[in-house]
């Protein structure tokens, strides 16, 4: 029995690392008593051969996989593959020997640990710094024995844990310099939709004037003076109808800074936004939803080589008591998306979609995004605690 100890030891170790993986909720995902859910997992691990015992432990982690996925804010494409896999190598630990059993289970192990790590970050980098350092562990499990593989697989299992600690450390740090950096762009947005107002303020306190100015030059029939003031005044008038009163003034800001890039990018804008003086959702969290969707909306498009089929189109109100945000974008026809709905060839990207998925499981809203050729589509609903109403 002894001599079984350490074959034993190996496989739970590693299939303890699995049940951690799989119970440890991504951003966004309902898995309420988790470490009910690792015992229930480990049980088998307990009362049965080390074989039947894992085959057993896996199928319930596929099955606690797959709901975690259903049940979650976000469901990203291909969510649902580690479930299967799981699922698969449970039932094929049924008829495998466990010289072929640990192998599995340490290769499945390690696939879902860069998978967790991608959907958080993608940087590629670190992707093939954990892939060396998993492949490393692997082969020194593979070519130690008894007591020796074990200590080496919980070298690796706490080399897991320690790397962890450490990105959710980075990842918090991260999170705290975009926090702090808030405020400085609520009061650029603020000074700026204020300077907006003011200038609609003063063009119709120089409403009288200009009338003036016109009954001047049409009295002594110097019409072509005449012309050229309204022209001049029509482009004033161009400035001020590009500018969006949706009736939330953070919400204003944001549109309208976002539609002053698009312009600078030579992209095309159709913006409705109408949302009045109800009581929306924090203005921090709306600054970083509605400015991240934009943003990476305004960077697709941009990348287009055809400036003439770039165009954002921005749909905003309120729907059914819930804040409804739909912004479409051209983009580029060869941009490779990946599962998380970011670019492949950019991070900065995927770091705003990780925060808009967070705050929008935070207000345990809706998020839909949808592409095709050319085009990419994100739908963001919010439920809203109260709406005032207005006449």
């Amino acid at each position: 029995m002894m001599n079984l100890l350490p074959t034993w030891l190996a496989t739970a170790i590693a299939v303890f690392v699995l049940v951690l993986l799989v119970t440890n909720p991504p951003d966004g995902a309902k898995l309420p008593y988790r470490w009910l859910l690792v015992l229930v997992a480990c049980l088998p691990l307990l009362t049965l051969p080390w074989l039947t015992g894992d085959a057993i432990s896996l199928i319930l982690l596929a099955v606690i996989s797959i709901v975690r996925w259903l049940r979650a804010e976000t469901r990203t494409r291909g969510g649902f593959i580690p479930g299967v896999l799981l699922l698969i190598v449970g039932i094929a630990t049924c008829f495998l020997d466990e010289t072929r059993t640990l192998p599995l289970l340490l290769v499945l192990g390690a696939g879902l640990h860069i998978t967790a790590i991608r959907r958080r970050q993608n940087y590629r980098p670190l992707h093939l710094l954990l892939s060396v350092l998993h492949l490393l562990f692997i082969t020194l499990a593979l070519l130690t024995t008894d007591w020796l593989q074990v200590l080496t697989l919980i070298i690796w299992a706490l080399t897991l844990a320690l790397t962890k600690l450490l990105l959710d450390y980075l990842f918090h740090e991260t999170d705290m310099v975009y926090a702090r950096s808030l405020d400085k762009i609520m009061a650029h947005y603020t000074t700026e939709i204020n300077g907006l107002y003011a200038n609609i303020r003063g063009w119709r306190h120089d409403y009288h004037d200009h009338l003036q100015a016109l009954k001047y030059y049409l009295h002594d029939e110097q019409l072509e003076q005449a012309r050229d003031y309204l022209n001049q005044l029509e482009d004033k008038l161009d400035e001020i109808d590009d500018i969006v009163h949706s009736g939330n003034t953070v919400m204003d800001a944001v549109v309208n800074s976002k539609l002053a890039l698009a312009e600078q990018a030579q992209i095309a804008t159709d913006v409705s936004v109408f949302v009045g003086q109800q009581p929306l959702i924090s203005d921090i969290d709306l600054v970083v939803i509605l400015g991240n969707v934009l943003d990476n909306a305004i960077e697709a498009a941009s990348e287009q080589p055809d400036v003439s089929a770039r165009f954002i189109r921005v749909y905003i109100a309120i729907e059914k008591q819930q804040l409804y945000i739909s912004v479409t974008n051209s983009r580029r026809a060869d941009q490779v998306i990946d599962i998380n709905y970011a670019s492949t060839k950019n991070d900065k990207r995927g770091l705003g979609i990780r925060r808009i998925n967070a705050l929008v499981a935070k207000y345990h809203g809706i998020i839909n995004r949808q592409y095709e050729e050319g085009v990419f589509v994100t739908e963001v609903l919010l439920p809203l605690k109260q709406i005032t109403k207005h006449s």
